[in-house]
């Protein structure tokens, strides 16, 4: 009767139409950036570009953020509802990869593809933000957010290895071409998806927005989007230019990525059922402490076999950290006017990225040691998720009033 009972309970989980079409949409986004993403630090690589380079290309990229996104971003969402914004995402990804596509023969495009991709991340990421926020059910969050994550990680599990296979046979042009053929795709669930307008009013104040991001009680939310996003940002960029100078080719980084995936994929599910039963605040605290070693372990990365077996632990602690602690800032901004919470957030993460970034392009620099240092930075970072459980009631209240 009990199992007759979980299996009433999925099925009905499982009609959530609007839920499944945001799954399959960012399913198939994240297989087609499975197959390019890490793969883009090397490919600048390839093309000539110095280490400090690469960096700087990618501390573009948060500063292009905070200095437009509450001037373009936000207001394209704001204008245009979140589906239209979400299509819009879209198009600026498949511009991207256009951009990637010529860059040998345009270098000058070095200097504008950050603005396309901060344009498409952050016009996307509020879209999805907000799609989940208007359609997810309060009691489920934890299990709809590992479920939302885990069918990116399912349709990424083969995209880093066919990827690095793709690169190794005929090179990289090929690769672009197939990724904005999947985008085009990823674009037909999000067509089919009610156009919700009913997005709360936005002050787009600057000067307010950053007031009340840096006030005193905000300090632990800060902390702990800001860990997220450095340590975020030196696992994309740094730790894929890592791989490929100790695995020597993209096919082993491709594959190295796909098997840690695989591995990871086991745990997402039986993680989002515990942060739906358990307290969220015990979860993230004892998830950043098992997660901080994972970045501990990195440093000691120096084969094939070593990269799987630290990964592994890392991605899968990780998600352990992760699932509750982005089920729990879900609930802050569905309790307040999520729109603003939502923008302040990723602004968050992009003035916590401006401010370390020039740090670890110096640290490349003067070139000793540089990614140790790197990752000893970003160990340290990850420690801010907790900080988050610091954060004072009267919080949410303050965004309810904006």
């Amino acid at each position: 009767m009990q199992t007759r009972h979980h299996q009433l309970h999925f099925w009905s989980f499982l009609r959530n139409k609007e839920m499944n079409e945001i799954y399959l949409s960012y399913g198939v986004t994240n297989f087609a950036l499975g197959l390019v993403s890490i793969f883009v630090p090397i490919y600048l690589y390839k093309l000539g570009f110095s280490l400090p380079w690469i960096l700087g290309y990618y501390f573009l990229l948060p500063l292009s953020s905070v200095l437009l996104t509450n001037r373009v971003c936000a207001r394209v969402v704001a204008k245009s509802g979140v589906k239209w914004s979400m299509l819009i995402a879209v198009l600026f990804k498949m511009l991207f990869f256009t951009g990637l596509y010529l860059l040998p023969t345009h270098r000058w495009l070095f200097f504008v593809l950050p603005l396309f991709n901060m344009l498409k991340t952050q016009i996307s990421s509020l879209g999805y933000h907000l799609n989940f926020i208007e359609h997810s059910d309060a009691a489920h969050r934890g299990r709809q957010v590992s479920i939302l994550q885990s069918t990116a990680l399912a349709a990424s599990l083969l995209a880093p290895l066919i990827g690095g296979v793709v690169i190794g046979l005929v090179g990289f042009k090929l690769l672009f071409v197939g990724a904005i053929f999947l985008m085009m795709v990823a674009a037909i669930p999000i067509l089919v998806l009610p156009d919700h307008k009913n997005l709360k009013p936005v002050e787009f104040d600057i000067k307010n927005m950053w007031r009340d991001m840096l006030k005193r009680e905000n300090l632990p939310l800060f902390l702990s989007y800001g860990g997220y996003a450095i340590e975020e940002w030196i696992g994309f960029v740094v730790w894929s230019l890592f791989l490929f100078f100790i695995l020597h080719n993209t096919e082993s980084v491709g594959a190295a990525s796909s098997i840690v995936a695989a591995v990871t994929f086991l745990v997402f599910y039986l993680v989002g059922r515990l942060s739906d039963k358990v307290s969220k605040k015990k979860l993230i605290k004892l998830g950043t402490f098992l997660y901080f070693f994972g970045w501990v372990g990195r440093l000691f990365a120096d084969s094939f076999s070593s990269v799987i077996f630290i990964d592994s632990y890392k991605n899968i602690t990780g998600n352990f950290l992760q699932v509750p602690w982005s089920a729990f800032s879900y609930d802050l901004a569905a309790r307040s006017n999520y729109f603003r919470f939502i923008v302040q957030r990723e602004l968050m993460f992009d003035l916590a990225r401006v401010i370390v970034a020039p740090v670890i392009i110096l640290v490349f620099v003067l070139n000793y040691n540089p990614f140790l240092i790197a990752f000893i930075i970003a160990a340290l970072a990850s420690l801010g998720y907790m900080t988050i459980n610091r954060l004072p009631e009267t919080l949410v209240g303050e965004f309810e009033k904006k």
